[in-house]
């Protein structure tokens, strides 16, 4: 699995990214370095209907993969279109909970506008 195909897959079922996102993350998390790299590295495309967080979001996640992995991070990651104009907080938080979204988010997210809770990236 890759961050191409989240993106792919959620094309047909935006409702699925967050599955599709925990399958790449478990897939991941058991891969060696050299799976690691390949299943990052073709960069993911944009499809009508997504939500304007999500190829932020695989960006950030890629990003904070690669720094937590000491991988090499791929350049598309670091393209602009990749940072929302506005800040998106996850779950669509409000009040004292977007306060704790800005101080836990990881500067992964954090640079791209989008403010999540620390362990975004873990699983249980």
């Amino acid at each position: 699995m890759t961050v191409w195909n989240i993106a792919h897959w959620s094309s047909s079922d935006v409702e699925q990214f967050a599955i599709h996102c925990g399958n790449f993350l478990d897939e991941f998390y058991r891969a060696s370095n050299e799976q690691r790299q390949l299943m990052v590295e073709r960069e993911p495309e944009g499809h009508l209907g997504f939500p304007d967080y999500m190829l932020p979001f695989l960006a950030a996640m890629v990003h904070k993969l690669s720094n937590d992995y000491d991988a090499q991070c791929p350049a598309w990651v670091h393209r602009d279109q990749y940072i929302m104009k506005e800040p998106h907080f996850w779950l669509e938080a409000k009040g004292n909970l977007r306060l704790v979204l800005l101080a836990e988010s990881p500067i992964e997210f954090k640079i791209r506008n989008l403010f999540v809770t620390a362990n975004t990236l873990s699983r249980a």
